[in-house]
């Protein structure tokens, strides 16, 4: 058992892979959306998700040209793994926060859902700005999904909206204020 632990955690690539598979257990993926989504070259992907396979914790499948990547949720490394993850691999407020040094008029960045230990969420990050097509919000975005090894969910929402969307006690609003969140700029 410690030989496969430690055959696990023998790289920074093949950790960020095993979470991915980790907090997604119900996904079949293709190799390039694994390598996009967790900012790992691809070359490097193919050989961590084939040693990751060859320790069972991985299985896949060839649909067409593609070969689909998922979770043995039967392996019995799934859960404790999960957990260790999950406590130490979260990307702390200031992470998030230099993610998002060089978008302006960011007005409130709240990170909730998968990024706060709530998987009930609805998004993951919630973004109230006064310009909501600036492209470098998206670019931040990337940036956070590949510290966490996760795809996010987010939604960017102008301030009148948001406003409006408050009052009104908004579905989406409800899940990311009413479950754990963490405020990174601003004020609710």
């Amino acid at each position: 058992m410690f030989k496969d632990i430690i055959q696990l955690c023998s790289s920074i690539p093949r950790l960020k892979l095993l979470k991915f598979f980790l907090f997604q257990p119900d996904v079949r993926i293709s190799t390039l959306v694994v390598s996009n989504t967790t900012g790992i070259p691809k070359a490097i992907t193919v050989r961590e998700l084939r040693a990751l396979k060859n320790y069972g914790i991985l299985t896949s499948r060839t649909q067409g040209k593609n070969m689909l990547w998922s979770l043995n949720t039967s392996h019995p490394l799934t859960a404790p793994f999960r957990a260790f993850l999950e406590s130490v691999t979260l990307p702390d407020d200031s992470s998030v926060a230099s993610a998002f040094r060089g978008v302006s008029g960011i007005t409130l960045l709240v990170v909730a859902g998968i990024l706060a230990g709530e998987e009930r969420g609805l998004i993951d990050i919630l973004i109230v700005t006064k310009k909501p097509n600036d492209p470098r919000i998206a670019t931040s975005v990337r940036a956070v999904e590949r510290m966490s090894a996760l795809p996010l969910r987010y939604a960017v929402l102008e301030r009148g909206e948001y406003a409006e969307r408050l009052e009104a006690r908004d579905r989406m609003l409800r899940d990311v204020l009413e479950f754990k969140h963490r405020t990174i700029i601003g004020r609710k």
